[in-house]
């Protein structure tokens, strides 16, 4: 039987190859439609925000210096990903917000890797994955 810390020790090793894999993915993904990683998963932030941000919100939210943000916004606004909109009471603010945009080789790639999820939810329970869900909810902003 193992311990809390035995099993906290064990989580966390999990976690990092968790994340390895899922950055090397995301690298890869990233790579085929042209883009870096950073890039690729900041629309991915402006995307689930589901409404405009400004570039220092977005530098807030990634934790990117303000410098890197304004380079990454110039890139993804370059492939069409992203538009900026001045503020109507604020000449000083932009609002960044994410555009319709559709690779078929990045839907396929989530395609492939969401149906090797589902076959792995297949061996748990709907109290399991409520279970998971809680404590990705509850780790996902450990820094």
């Amino acid at each position: 039987m193992s311990t809390r810390k035995q099993l906290g020790e064990q989580i966390a090793l999990a976690m990092q190859e968790v994340i390895a894999s899922a950055v090397l993915t995301n690298e890869r993904i990233a790579r085929s439609v042209g883009l870096n990683v950073v890039d690729f998963q900041t629309y991915g932030v402006l995307v689930r925000n589901h409404g405009p941000m400004t570039p220092g919100q977005l530098a807030q939210v990634t934790e990117l210096p303000s410098s890197t943000t304004t380079r990454v916004l110039d890139r993804l606004e370059g492939k069409g990903m992203i538009e900026r909109t001045p503020d109507p009471d604020d000449r000083r603010k932009v609002w960044v917000q994410p555009v319709q945009w559709y690779d078929k080789r990045v839907d396929d790639a989530y395609e492939k890797i969401l149906a090797q999820m589902d076959d792995v939810h297949a061996g748990y329970t709907a109290a399991d994955l409520q279970t998971v869900l809680r404590y990705l909810n509850d780790v996902k902003n450990v820094r």
